[in-house]
C-alpha cells in the first residue's frame, strides 16, 4: 500500500497485500472504515445500519485463523450492502416505516457468497421507499447525499451504496438495478457499477416467501459498485453463478472476451436530452477506447426510442396498478408522488391486452438490437443525460416535468429491459453488451480505466 494511500481508499488487491505485509490487520481494516463512517455518515447518510460489534468480532476471528495468509478473494475486504438485500441481523425495510422491526435471521444468497469468500459486511445502505427512483430518500431513513458535494443526490436506488464506496465508508458496495439503480448513483457519485445480464447473478432469500414477477427476473440484476474495474470483477466472480432455488439464474459459461470488438456509440437513438457535458465525455471516453485499439462508430444503431417508454409502460403498470393499491399508504408523499407522475405518463391501464403488448413489442425491439450488436457487439452510451443533479431533482415536480425528467434518463432502461450487461465509469458513461458477454464489458472497462484518473475517495 503506497505512503499516500490510507486503508480507506485502498483497493481490493491494495488491502490485501498490506494484510500479507504485516502492514495492519483485518481488525484495523474495519477499524479505520468505521473511525471514517462515524466522522462523516451523518452528513453523507450512506449507512443507516452497522454490525460493529459483528464485523470487527469477524475480523478478529479471521486475524486469528489465517494471519497474514489470505483465504478468499475477498478476505480482509469491508462491504456495503443495499438494504434491500437481506443480511442476518439486520433490518431489511425497503425504505418503509411499517418495516422498521423487520429483522432477517440468515443472510441470502449473494451475501452467503460474499462471507464465504472472506468478506466483513459493515451493515446496509440506504435505499429509497421501494427502490424505485434514482434519488435516495427513505421515509425512514431520510436523504443519502452526495459525497462529492453534499448539495447534490447520490443517486438511486442503490444510492446509499455509490455514496459509501465514494465516500471511503467501504471498499465494495452492493446493489441492484431494475432501471439504473446501480449504473445512476455510481455516475452521479464517480464511482465504477456493474449490473450483469439476467441470470448472470443467482438471487435466493430464504427470509422472503414470495419470490419476485418475471419483469424482475428479466431486468433486474444484483451488482457491485466499487473504485475500481478489477474490485468490479473479483466481486463479480464471487457472487455470480446459478443455485437450484432461482431456475431464472444461468450454469452455461460466458461468451469468453474477444480482441477488442467493434464498438457503437449510442446518443440520441432512445431520443435522450444529453447534457453538453455528458456528451462531450461520451467523445472522450470513445476517444479513449480507440487509443486502446477498439473501432468505435456513430450512426450504427438502430432507432431505439421506444426502449424507454416500453420499460416505462411494463414497470409503471406493475407499480400503479398491482404495488401502490398495496402499499401506497405506507410510502413517502415525494415517493408516491413521483411513481403516480411519471410512471403514471406510461401506465398501459387494466386491460391485459396492452401489458401483453408491451411485452411483445420489448421482443421485437430487443431483435432489432441484437442484430446490430452482431457487427458491433459493444455499446457506449451515457448513462444519465445530465451530472449529478440537486437533491430535490424529482420530488414534486409535476408530471410533465417527470416526463421531461425521464427523456434525460433515455440512456438507462433500454439496457434492462433487453437484461443486458451494463458497467457505468466515473464519468457519467457505460458500456454495454451482448447477453452473457460480461467479460467482453469488463475489458473494456479495463481499457477505459487505464486512461481515467484513478477514483479517489471524496474529500469529505
Amino acid at each position: 500500500m503506497r505512503a499516500a494511500e490510507s486503508v480507506t481508499d485502498a483497493t481490493v488487491t491494495e488491502i490485501q497485500h498490506a494484510l500479507t505485509e504485516g502492514v495492519t490487520t483485518r481488525r484495523e481494516v474495519v477499524e479505520h472504515h468505521l473511525a471514517r463512517i462515524a466522522a462523516h455518515n451523518g452528513v453523507v447518510n450512506g449507512f443507516v445500519e452497522l454490525r460493529a460489534d459483528e464485523v470487527l468480532a469477524e475480523a478478529e476471528a479471521a486475524d486469528a485463523a489465517h494471519g497474514r495468509r489470505i483465504a478468499g478473494p475477498l478476505d480482509g475486504v469491508p462491504f456495503s450492502v443495499k438494504d434491500s438485500y437481506s443480511v442476518a441481523g439486520l433490518r431489511r425495510t425497503d425504505g418503509l416505516p411499517v418495516n422498521k422491526d423487520n429483522v432477517d435471521a440468515v443472510d441470502e444468497l449473494t451475501v452467503r457468497r460474499l462471507r464465504d469468500a472472506g468478506a466483513l459486511v459493515l451493515g446496509h445502505a440506504a435505499i429509497p421507499d421501494l427502490c424505485i427512483r434514482w434519488n435516495t430518500v427513505s421515509g425512514l431513513y431520510g436523504t443519502t447525499v452526495n459525497p462529492r458535494d453534499v448539495t447534490r443526490s447520490a443517486g438511486g436506488s442503490s444510492g446509499g451504496d455509490a455514496a459509501n464506496v465514494a465516500a471511503g465508508f467501504a471498499t465494495v458496495g452492493i446493489g441492484g438495478d431494475l432501471g439504473g439503480s446501480i449504473r445512476v448513483p455510481a455516475s452521479f457519485c464517480g464511482v465504477y457499477g456493474f449490473r450483469p445480464g439476467a441470470g448472470r447473478v443467482a438471487e435466493y432469500n430464504p427470509n422472503v416467501a414470495e419470490p419476485e414477477g418475471v419483469s424482475h427476473e428479466l431486468m433486474c440484476e444484483i451488482g457491485p459498485l466499487a473504485r475500481s474495474v478489477t474490485d468490479i470483477e473479483t466481486t463479480y466472480d464471487v457472487i455470480r453463478g446459478h443455485h437450484p432455488r432461482d431456475p431464472a439464474s444461468i450454469p452455461g459459461p460466458a461468451r469468453p472476451a474477444g480482441e477488442r470488438p467493434p464498438v457503437a456509440l449510442l446518443r440520441h437513438e432512445t431520443g435522450a436530452v444529453l447534457d453538453p457535458a455528458i456528451e462531450r465525455s461520451l467523445d472522450e471516453t470513445a476517444e479513449l477506447l480507440r487509443a486502446e485499439g477498439y473501432t468505435v462508430e456513430e450512426h450504427v444503431l438502430p432507432d431505439l426510442r421506444r426502449a424507454p417508454d416500453v420499460w416505462a409502460q411494463i414497470i409503471g403498470t406493475e407499480l400503479i396498478r398491482d404495488y401502490l393499491p398495496v402499499i401506497g399508504e405506507h410510502v413517502i408523499d415525494s415517493e408516491r408522488v413521483h411513481i403516480e407522475e411519471m410512471f403514471g405518463a406510461y401506465e398501459v391501464g387494466g386491460d391485459v391486452r396492452a401489458y401483453l403488448a408491451a411485452w411483445r413489442e420489448r421482443r421485437a425491439l430487443q431483435g432489432v438490437l441484437l442484430e446490430a450488436m452482431e457487427k458491433h457487439p459493444l455499446v457506449l452510451a451515457p448513462v444519465a443525460g445530465m451530472p449529478a443533479p440537486p437533491l430535490d431533482f424529482d420530488s414534486f415536480i409535476g408530471r410533465e416535468a417527470s416526463v421531461a425528467l425521464l427523456d434525460r434518463m433515455r440512456c438507462v432502461p433500454w439496457v434492462n429491459l433487453f437484461s443486458l450487461p451494463g458497467l457505468a465509469l466515473p464519468n457519467g458513461i457505460q458500456i454495454v453488451g451482448r447477453r452473457f458477454a460480461e467479460p467482453e464489458v469488463l475489458a473494456a472497462g479495463h481499457a477505459a480505466e487505464r486512461r481515467l484518473p484513478r477514483v479517489a475517495v471524496a474529500d469529505l
